[in-house]
């Protein structure tokens, strides 16, 4: 039967949250959004057929030119594959009509690696989750560096530190910072004349994460993230969080370097990150035409 593809609205919530929970094929990474939030955005889709949804994907677009697709099910016997090729140029152009330059997904479920990948995108990296399973601190080098808690006043200086430290697909940019600054139980800066770092942490029970570390690059090298590292985990110790984790790229040898010394371990889980370039509506359209040919 034929199938028809829309925009989402919060009218479809219950539908799109039992389609969510009732199939195995699903994923919603939303960090400190909700997902009534985002129904209404130029990347939240829904795929029908006979009035029901059977599809859903959500792309998140927040101060960058990257959107995110943080949200995607598929219903149980339904072709992923052929459903996301038939959403997604209608997607790509409803995002580049919004100044979108990339979308990237993160393939929670390796159900949607094939999907990504026969819609165009390409693995762009790995990201690991390392463990730390013992509450040591190393020494680590005196640093003229203060660290203290940040303050809403902070997040224009930080999301500069952030966008020198991190290439476009990792960026957050103050609306980000902000919600997680609201959000978070713990968030420090690092400065000597300015802030020229960052970190932050959040809690999932007693599950103690450190979400995000950035030092700007012209301080890299000089302690600055072990200190930052050494105060998050403090904060998470002093709580008895266990266990303690944290993410990078598979590539960052520097990063997990320094995580090593922490008593950081890769735990395993890995995640592929795809992205797709959108050239503009046209040329979208036609990139997909061509690889359906």
């Amino acid at each position: 039967m034929l199938v028809h593809t829309r925009l989402a609205t919060r009218a479809d919530r219950v539908a799109i949250f039992q389609l969510i929970r009732g199939h195995r094929r699903a994923q919603l990474a939303l960090d400190w959004w909700s997902l009534e939030e985002w129904l209404d955005a130029p990347a939240a889709w829904v795929v029908e057929r006979m009035g029901q949804i059977i599809a859903f994907w959500l792309g998140v677009q927040v101060d960058s030119p990257i959107v995110w697709l943080r949200g995607a099910a598929v219903a149980d016997h339904e072709d992923a594959v052929a459903l996301f090729q038939q959403l997604w140029p209608r997607l790509a152009q409803a995002v580049a009509r919004q100044g979108a330059e990339q979308v990237v997904g993160m393939a929670y479920g390796e159900w949607l690696e094939p999907v990504y990948r026969a819609a165009g995108f390409v693995q762009r990296t790995v990201v690991i989750t390392m463990q730390k399973d013992d509450w040591r601190i190393p020494e680590i080098p005196s640093a003229s560096v203060r660290i203290r808690r940040a303050v809403l006043a902070d997040i224009p200086r930080i999301a500069e530190v952030d966008r020198l430290a991190f290439e476009p697909i990792w960026w957050y940019g103050p609306t980000i910072l902000t919600r997680a600054w609201h959000q978070v139980p713990y968030f420090i800066v690092a400065e000597e004349d300015k802030i020229i770092g960052y970190a932050f942490v959040d809690l999932y029970g007693m599950h103690g994460h450190i979400v995000r570390l950035a030092v700007h690059p012209a301080y890299q090298g000089r302690a600055v993230g072990a200190h930052l590292l050494a105060e998050s985990l403090r904060y998470l110790i002093d709580l008895g969080a266990y266990p303690i984790t944290l993410n990078t790229q598979i590539e960052n040898q520097a990063s997990q370097a320094l995580y090593r010394r922490f008593g950081f371990r890769p735990t395993g889980h890995e995640i592929s990150v795809w992205g797709c370039s959108l050239k503009g509506e046209a040329s979208v359209l036609q990139d997909h035409k061509d690889r359906m040919r």
